[in-house]
């Protein structure tokens, strides 16, 4: 454990010396803390969910990729034989009720 006689802290001046040192750690550690954090959100930014086209026009979302995917792999289990994506169709719920 340290102790403060480690420091050869006998006057005022030194114990305020010694102060400004600890409180100048402190703001250096919370600055490293805050440029951290501001890199972490622009990696953040760079994270943008892109949406992939197909050949028919049709555009899929990452919720909708997931989606294909899954479906494709199902159908290769059932099949036991390459398959290929070739086109999607999007059923939106929202457009059937417009519909109607």
């Amino acid at each position: 454990m340290m102790s403060l006689a480690m420091w050869n802290v006998e006057s005022f001046g030194d114990a305020a010396l010694l102060s400004i040192l600890c409180i100048l750690v402190v703001f250096l550690v919370l600055i490293v803390i805050s440029l951290i954090l501001t890199l972490i959100n622009k990696i953040r930014v760079l994270d943008v969910k892109e949406t992939v086209k197909m050949k028919d026009g049709t555009e899929l979302d990452e919720d909708a990729m997931a989606a294909v995917l899954v479906a494709t792999l199902d159908y290769r289990k059932e099949r036991k034989e390459d398959v290929k994506v070739i086109s999607c169709k999007l059923i939106d719920d929202e457009k059937k009720n417009k519909n109607k």
